[in-house]
């Protein structure tokens, strides 16, 4: 099925088949936290713990995302090889997702309000963050067989991918800061 939507959106050649796969368990797992999310009542210091663990994902996912872009603008003034991005993304990745991993996790304990427009805006948000880094996993992956010197498109479509990932990753955030300040 997965296969077949890849070759309806012409992610054929883009994504392999096990990309295609992970994306489907991203999209899922992300859904099945929100829906469970809306089944649990936890007590108030376990919601506590829970936006402990909440900011220090989102310190380790967001920073990692943040230190790849950095490395990304810095090869754009040419101070750093495309190489240094591919291998700098390559390094961060596990933390990246080690922080969006414990940014949903810990958002089922928050308890969101699935009644607010704003908080589903950043629920699709941290959907959207868990698409576009499956993209930049496949994006990463043809750019290093092409090294040391990947295709401009290739280029220019992580360059893409880094803008939206950073507008789902400030909105998330922001979104997250008005509603939690909001509900003091």
């Amino acid at each position: 099925m997965l296969q077949m939507f890849a070759r309806r959106v012409r992610l054929t050649g883009i994504v392999t088949p096990s990309e295609a796969r992970l994306l489907g368990v991203v999209v899922a797992a992300i859904l099945g936290l929100i829906f469970l999310s809306t089944l649990v009542n936890p007590p108030h210091w376990l919601q506590l713990v829970a936006l402990f663990i909440h900011l220090i994902s989102l310190v380790v996912g967001f920073g990692s995302v943040l230190a790849v872009d950095w490395y990304g603008l810095l090869s754009l003034s040419r101070r750093v090889t495309i190489g240094d991005v591919v291998l700098t993304a390559e390094r961060m990745t596990p933390l990246i997702w080690i922080g969006l991993a414990g940014l949903t996790a810990s958002g089922v304990l928050l308890k969101p309000d699935l009644g607010s427009w704003l908080v589903v805006i950043k629920l699709c948000c941290v959907l959207g963050v868990g698409i576009v880094g499956v993209l930049a996993l496949a994006t990463s992956r043809l750019m290093e067989r092409q090294m040391p010197t990947p295709t401009r498109s290739l280029v220019h479509r992580g360059m893409v991918l880094a803008g939206v990932s950073q507008s789902f990753w400030w909105t998330a955030v922001l979104i997250g800061f008005i509603t939690n300040e909001a509900g003091q």
